[in-house]
C-alpha cells in the first residue's frame, strides 16, 4: 500500500490533469476546500479528492480516519457494569 502525504496527493491530482481548486468547484464546494483538506481535516474536500483519485479516504489519510477497534465482550461488560464499582462508594458518604 502506498503511503500518501499531501505532496504526493497534490502531485497525483495534477498528474491526472486537474487542480485542487477545480476539484472543489466540480464537487460544488468552496474553492479552497480541497487545498484545506491537504493540511487539516475537511471532510467534504477529502471526499472529493478521494473520489477523484478512486482511493478510499482511509487510505489517503489513515491518521485522520482510523478504523474503530471493536471491543471484546469482556471490555463491553466491564464498561457497561455500574454495580462493579458501586461497592467502592460504601462508607464514603458518611
Amino acid at each position: 500500500m502506498q503511503r500518501w502525504d499531501r505532496f504526493s496527493i497534490k502531485a497525483e491530482v495534477q498528474r491526472r490533469g486537474e487542480t485542487l481548486t477545480g476539484l472543489a468547484i466540480d464537487a460544488g464546494l468552496e474553492e479552497s476546500a480541497c487545498r484545506v483538506a491537504l493540511v487539516r481535516r475537511n471532510t467534504r474536500g477529502e471526499q472529493a479528492i478521494a473520489a477523484y483519485l478512486g482511493i478510499p479516504v482511509e487510505d489517503l489519510w489513515p491518521d485522520r480516519h482510523k478504523m474503530p477497534k471493536r471491543k471484546t465482550i469482556a471490555e463491553r461488560r466491564r464498561l457497561a457494569s455500574q454495580k462493579r464499582d458501586a461497592c467502592t462508594d460504601i462508607g464514603e458518604a458518611a
